[in-house]
């Protein structure tokens, strides 16, 4: 029982993270290159930094909404077949 929940909790932690990547990846890189962009053109604006980040992030959350969505429904359906053993 304690084997299959820590189990659970291990891959629960694992795929919060795969599935946050994307989106902090997008906004890593939009950072990254306004940050760049600021630099060269000594624009200091933080809104020419902030609106970038959070059309970039918008935009993986839509381009990878099928597989997240998917990867959730195959974890949450592992969760179900176990959580009769967890009971004890």
């Amino acid at each position: 029982m304690t084997e299959a929940l820590i189990a659970a909790a291990r891959e629960g932690l694992w795929l919060a993270v795969l599935l946050a990547a994307p989106v902090l990846v997008a906004a890593l890189v939009a950072g990254a290159v306004t940050g760049i962009i600021g630099a060269v053109t000594q624009l200091q604006d933080p809104a020419v930094s902030l609106v970038p980040r959070v059309v970039a992030g918008a935009a993986a959350v839509a381009l990878f909404a099928p597989s997240v969505a998917r990867q959730i429904a195959v974890f949450t359906a592992k969760l179900f077949a176990v959580m009769p053993t967890l009971g004890g």
